[in-house]
């Protein structure tokens, strides 16, 4: 896998719902909630291109078939963990124009795509539900080329029965096997940047002369990781075979999964402070602009955020369905822009771009050794 993207969402969760089976009833709920986006000028079809796994068939079933039910335009979901936008960097330097027309990035993903303009500013006339964004979101990171859709955080994925750990400091001081993501640096850095205290928040990953004391926080959180999975079929190979007794892995992702498995003797908790993501939901450089721009718009609606939000557990960015949170997060998720502010602890890609080749470097050092 390239770059953090796929590494952020693991989200192989091992179980979907049949995609035409739902077709009807949330296109049918969504159409019956708000005012018909028709076809009318539009393309006859439109390429989104998601993460894989879990999170690809729950965007498909209820973001790309509510809005094929209400336009009649064919949504193509393209889903993959890894090489999205090297396809897009191949594409530009054709002549057959971009493999998809809507795409979801975040971190250095993001980043690239945004600085080797891969990407068509968003003109947000178009896009009237952005206004219902948490701004938390929007002020982060620049959305002049892409608007936020969602986000989530990591938790605590166990056997049923004892968590083990309800923190991530007891990474380090319960004697039992744990696992944590190996495919990419940021968020394990993170979690020993939270753990070392040096500098408020998670400052000593900004900082070169904090990286040796977060480093050795990290060697620390080593000597308890048993598994450095790639993903999340591995998280769930490793605790479904005894290989850990409890890993980090996504809230969100772990909730669904749990949801999608046959045997759901598995729990999940979610710290106080965890690493995070989001993700912009970007036009690139497509002759269907202004089918993409009426895609964003729609995938924005409360209805259908909140739909995305009640199958996949993410963060809804629709501050709107804040009230209407699913009942396995209620009482997790906040409910205000400050809220967000202090939930989400994010790894700022732009300050990190300097240090990215050393950090990641270091980390394979650690975790592979």
């Amino acid at each position: 896998m390239s770059n953090d993207e796929g590494r952020q969402a693991v989200a192989e969760t091992g179980g979907s719902v049949s995609r035409r089976a739902m077709l009807g009833a949330v296109g049918g709920s969504v159409a019956a909630l708000s005012g018909c986006l028709t076809g009318g000028d539009g393309a006859d079809s439109i390429t989104v291109s998601v993460y894989g796994g879990a999170y690809g068939n729950v965007f498909e079933e209820t973001v790309a078939g509510a809005y094929e039910e209400e336009t009649g335009t064919t949504v193509n979901v393209q889903k993959a963990w890894s090489n999205r936008v090297s396809q897009l960097q191949s594409a530009s330097q054709g002549d057959d124009g971009p493999p998809y027309d809507v795409i979801g990035l975040s971190g250095f993903n993001y980043l690239t795509a945004r600085n080797e303009a891969l990407l068509t500013p968003v003109r947000y006339d178009n896009i009237p539900n952005a206004e219902k964004i948490w701004p938390f979101f929007r002020e982060y990171r620049t959305d002049e080329y892409g608007v936020p859709g969602e986000g989530g955080v990591l938790g605590i994925v166990y056997r049923e029965g004892d968590p083990h750990a309800t923190t991530w400091s007891e990474f380090m001081e319960v004697d039992a096997p744990a696992g944590m993501n190996g495919g990419y640096w940021k968020n394990p850095l993170l979690i020993a940047a939270l753990l070392t205290d040096e500098t408020a928040g998670v400052g000593e990953i900004y900082d070169p002369e904090m990286h040796d004391a977060m480093f050795s926080t990290l060697e620390d959180l080593a000597e308890n990781v048993t598994t450095w999975y790639r993903g999340g079929a591995d998280v769930w190979s490793a605790l479904g075979g005894g290989t850990i007794d409890y890993g980090a892995f996504y809230y969100a992702s772990g909730l669904a999964g749990i949801d999608n498995r046959p045997d759901k003797n598995y729990g999940m908790v979610l710290p106080e402070m965890s690493p995070g993501y989001f993700t912009n939901f970007c036009v690139t450089n497509t002759d269907r602009r202004d089918e993409a721009e009426r895609f964003l718009d729609f995938m924005l609606r409360t209805e259908v955020q909140t739909e995305w939000h009640n199958s996949g557990y993410y963060v809804p960015a629709n501050r709107e369905v804040a009230g209407s949170y699913a009942d396995r997060v209620q009482g997790a998720y906040p409910e205000s822009n400050e809220g967000m502010e202090s939930f989400f602890v994010l790894g700022d890609s732009e300050r990190l771009s300097a240090y990215q080749s050393e950090l990641s470097d270091r980390f394979t050092e650690i975790t592979t050794a």
